[in-house]
């Protein structure tokens, strides 16, 4: 081999070749090593990486898990505050983290530190200042108003530390898009949060309240749904927490005590001032596991039962609150009242008549020789009639028993109803000659034939005329027969039995026809005593044959009227009568009637 000038040998020529082999090899080999460096360097960030996601993941996993373990269904922003901030310390240095909520129940704004490095009072200060102007700029309202209850935990304030804040980033969180409060971290170090930390603590925040935000629509929802069932209840009821702050009163509790759409605890309070000590009433409900003993006021023309009893949750089994029950039992006092009042008439009207028999059975028994035959039939008819006035009443009491129980019959047929009304009426003419009544008797030509049962329907006008001359001093009575007609075509009879009586008040028609009507009517100015029966029976009586029967009166002294419809016996009159009858025995109003049987031909 030549090399300019230069000739190598064959020997001197594979030295160099080896020579060179030699150095590329090497070359080879340390560029093979440094290419192996790098993948492995590349490789091992990679693996770090992979192991800073895994431990941001599984940071962010278990505080999402702690979340969903403490917050469950308490809605409670300050718990998911409390764990974000309490668990920073396993993502990223820090010097301070802090958090700030708002409590509008008691006025006050919650701003909590926990110092993890030593710093200056006028560091945290700075934080604070920091926080509050983000928080009123964030709810769009000044919270300069606002008590601030501050609580500092950790390390010490220092003094003398005068380094202030370098580093710094606040975090809101939101329930249902509403800032509900911050998370502030701090640190005296600079050029620190910037990096995929703060990403996840943000991820963390957004799920947290995307989760919480999911809970709270749904118990809104079930919120909304139990507020309407309370608020529909015809018991009144209210709820206030441990702090006796009123949570609810629903519209029948307002109603009863005169208050306002929004009422105060307060109002509540001055309203039942005097009836009933509501705060002692809660507090002693607190301090008791079951119901306090129910009690009984009355206010604004209302008796109510009121019970007070604590409201514990379960979960933590500690009491949260108490509710209070106002049930009104004004309609039971009533019928109470008037069952008293029934008593007492009925002892009466059976211990009077009982009395008289008995003391005439002895008047014969000592005497009975001494006794004229003239002496004796008069005191033999004393004898029938009061016992006559006895069966009556205990046969009223039996109808009665038989309408509530459903087993009072009406046994309907064709029958001259005319004829039935003027039997009636002489049978009262001697009644009435006796207080200088007249009788005057008004019964239309051609009245058909009436679909009704003959011995319930005596049953009626003997209850309406007796009735008409009881009550009438003075004057007249007079009855009506005729037949009512549409478009000439007979639809039933119509019987009126009007009088000169006392009359009945206008706002006691309704009471007329119920159970013990007389008692509640009062009828005072005749001295007259009854069951109060009788009217009661006679609507049952009608109404299950497909009648009606109400009255009509100007007013107290000035007579009344009674009215009762009777259907036809033609074909079409049956038809009427019957579905009229069972339209009236199913009607919420007759509940005593809901089983009357109708008999049909």
């Amino acid at each position: 081999m030549t090399f300019g000038t230069y000739t190598l040998d064959v020997g001197m020529q594979i030295t160099v070749s080896l020579a060179v082999v030699t150095v590329v090899g090497a070359l080879a080999g340390i560029l093979g090593f440094f290419l192996m460096r790098r993948k492995y360097l590349a490789e091992l960030a990679r693996v770090e990486k992979r192991e800073e996601e895994l431990s941001h993941k599984a940071y962010e996993a278990s505080v999402l898990r702690a979340i969903d373990e403490r917050v469950g269904t308490t809605l409670d922003a300050s718990q998911i505050i409390e764990i974000i901030s309490g668990s920073l310390g396993q993502l990223l240095p820090y010097s301070t983290v802090s958090n700030m909520s708002l409590i509008k129940a008691d006025g006050k704004l919650r701003f909590e530190v926990f110092v993890n490095e030593s710093v200056s009072r006028e560091f945290v200060d700075s934080v604070k200042v920091k926080m509050l102007a983000s928080f009123s700029q964030m709810l769009g309202e000044p919270l300069t108003d606002f008590d601030i209850d501050e609580r500092i935990s950790g390390r010490l304030l220092d003094a003398g530390e005068r380094i202030g804040v370098r580093s710094s980033f606040t975090l809101p969180i939101t329930i249902s898009e509403k800032v509900v409060g911050l998370i502030n971290v701090a640190s005296y170090q600079d050029g620190l949060y910037k990096g995929e930390e703060v990403v996840t603590l943000q991820r963390i925040a957004k799920q947290a309240s995307d989760a919480v935000s999911r809970l709270h629509e749904v118990l809104e929802n079930e919120k909304g749904k139990l507020l309407q069932a309370v608020e529909s209840l015809s018991d009144g009821v209210m709820m206030v927490d441990t702090r006796y702050q009123l949570i609810l009163a629903n519209k029948q509790l307002r109603r009863f005590l005169g208050l306002f759409d929004q009422p105060k605890i307060f109002d509540v309070v001055n309203a039942l001032s005097g009836k009933f000590d509501l705060r002692t009433k809660m507090e002693e409900a607190l301090a008791r596991e079951e119901s306090s003993p129910s009690e009984e006021i009355e206010i604004r023309d209302k008796v109510l039962q009121v019970i007070t009893s604590r409201v514990i949750d379960r979960k933590i089994k500690k009491p949260i609150g108490v509710v209070v029950l106002f049930h009104d039992i004004t309609d039971a006092k009533s019928l109470e009242k008037l069952r008293q009042d029934f008593m007492a008439v009925m002892v009466h009207e059976l211990r009077s008549p009982l009395t008289s028999i008995k003391s005439t059975v002895e008047l014969l028994d000592g005497d009975l020789p001494k006794v004229s035959q003239d002496e004796l039939k008069k005191y033999l008819e004393t004898i029938e009639a009061t016992s006559q006035t006895m069966l009556e009443l205990v046969n009223d009491l039996l109808d009665v028993a038989k309408m509530e129980a459903g087993k009072f019959d009406v046994i309907c047929e064709a029958g001259d109803l005319e004829g039935l009304v003027l039997e009636r009426i002489e049978a009262y003419k001697p009644m009435a000659a006796e207080k200088h009544l007249s009788v005057v008797v008004d019964i239309a030509k051609d009245i058909p034939e009436a679909w009704f049962d003959k011995v319930r329907m005596k049953q009626v006008l003997n209850n309406l005329l007796s009735n008409a001359v009881k009550y009438t001093d003075n004057g007249e009575v007079k009855i009506k027969v005729s037949c009512e007609k549409v478009n000439g075509t007979p639809i039933d009879i119509l019987i009126s039995i009007a009088d000169t009586g006392v009359g009945i008040a206008q706002d006691e028609m309704d009471k007329l026809f119920s159970r013990f009507g007389q008692l509640q009517m009062g009828m005072k100015k005749t001295g007259n005593k009854s069951s109060g029966l009788g009217l009661f029976i006679a609507k049952g009586i009608v109404e299950a044959s497909g009648g009606k029967i109400w009255v009509d009166s100007p007013g107290i002294g000035l007579g009344s009227t009674f009215y009762v419809t009777i259907g036809l016996a033609s074909t079409e009159g049956k038809i009427k009568n019957q579905q009229k009858g069972q339209q009236q025995a199913h009607a919420p109003q007759l509940k005593a009637f809901s089983t009357t049987k109708v008999a049909r031909a």
